[in-house]
């Protein structure tokens, strides 16, 4: 297992933004035979209720623009201060360049301010903790500020009973910082990369191209898009859809994700009562309390309230269900949290963070800015500009 430790580093702020439009499962009925008593055994299950999903044409990066800009509002940060800008994200915005550079634009951050995409999934927050933990320790930043948004939602179709009902929309904001003080965290990283597979959008990039101007390639390209695979499951999904493996996902997540929580607590040499609550990954109720039963922890400090009001928001939810459920203890007091994020890779990732006095934005509804640039102002910015008629 990779355990290490950090003694200088603090997180001093966390914001978490999310759609205004709410989906709750007991207006979808028609997927449920219009049986309310179906309903209510899914959610007593599953945990399913709301999800907050984003309009089509909003990104990642427009969650997480302005989660940064609430952090940086509300902590009345110096932009020229903050030294790298970090960018977990599954949904680039453009191939190239890394839509970091588009954030930090829009922004205004410093020239002086490093930046760069990680691609990761549902433990991105956590490693992205660990990433800025190391630049800080190694002394070549003093300010990072963490960026992690996903909108999973976006174009999934509302009859896959799998998926729909699971998967919301979010971006989080969080400033790490250098403390002169002692301050300690801990992580442990693990990769189980022989199940790559398990969660996985198979034709999403160089693997499996298309070049859409050769008539063979495109009418290929047709032809995977309008004839979709029904799975065993019942549902149709192309290969241009995301694919889970439910089965694999579950034994990984019951086998390794408990043994990796057990295995900081004993490196950091910390027991259950250390800290107001066990933060999860919030895949569903189910996942969520079979893990911290594994552990060892009471139900009422695993909390699922994030995925019942918000949905999974893949590398949001633990963010979430800190800004959701921990906002008072945080803000008002020093607190040990300690979380686990598990997902595509696959891989877990966990941390033990203290958190004393920080900024939480608790939950904040995103607001598309007067300066919103729909797809088809996108469009006709570049068709414009390749004509060479913008000025």
């Amino acid at each position: 297992m990779s355990l290490s430790k950090f003694e200088h580093v603090k997180v001093t702020g966390i914001s978490t933004v999310v759609p205004e439009k709410e989906i709750n499962i007991y207006d979808e009925a028609q997927y449920y035979d219009n049986n309310i008593k179906k309903i209510d055994r899914m959610r007593k299950m599953v945990g399913f209720w709301k999800r907050r999903v984003v309009d089509y044409d909003v990104t990642p990066s427009d969650l997480g623009i302005q989660a940064a800009e609430i952090l940086i509002k509300e902590m009345n940060i110096d932009k020229s201060s903050i030294d790298a800008l970090v960018y977990m994200c599954q949904k680039p915005d453009f191939q190239a360049p890394a839509t970091s550079f588009y954030i930090h634009n829009k922004l205004g951050l410093s020239q002086q301010c490093a930046v760069f995409d990680v691609n990761q999934g549902c433990p991105a927050w956590i490693y992205g903790l660990w990433l800025s933990s190391q630049m800080i320790e190694a002394g070549t930043c003093k300010k990072v500020l963490l960026i992690a948004a996903d909108t999973p939602s976006t174009g999934m179709d509302p009859a896959d009973r799998i998926s729909a009902p699971v998967f919301g929309d979010g971006g989080t904001a969080t400033l790490i910082e250098w403390s002169d003080k002692k301050v300690e965290s801990f992580y442990n990283i693990e990769t189980v990369s022989k199940d790559y597979e398990a969660i996985m959008t198979p034709v999403s990039g160089q693997r499996c191209k298309f070049n859409l101007g050769k008539t063979e390639d495109y009418k290929l390209f047709h032809d995977l898009l309008t004839n979709p695979i029904e799975t065993p499951f019942g549902n149709k999904l192309t290969v241009f859809n995301g694919y889970m493996d439910g089965i694999a996902v579950f034994n990984f997540t019951i086998s390794v994700v408990p043994e990796n929580i057990k295995e900081l607590m004993k490196y950091a040499s910390m027991k259950y009562n250390d800290f107001i609550g066990l933060c999860l990954h919030q895949a569903n109720k189910q996942i969520i309390q079979a893990v911290g039963d594994a552990v060892g922890f009471e139900r009422e400090k695993v909390p699922y309230a994030a995925f019942e009001n918000y949905g999974n928001n893949t590398m949001c939810s633990i963010p979430t269900t800190i800004n959701h459920v921990y906002s008072e203890e945080i803000t008002g007091q020093s607190s040990k949290v300690i979380c686990s994020g598990f997902g595509n890779g696959l891989a877990c990732a966990s941390v033990i963070l203290e958190l004393d006095h920080i900024y939480s934005s608790g939950i904040v509804n995103y607001k598309k800015p007067d300066d919103f640039m729909t797809r088809e102002k996108y469009l006709d910015y570049w068709k414009n500009k390749l004509s060479g008629n913008n000025n």
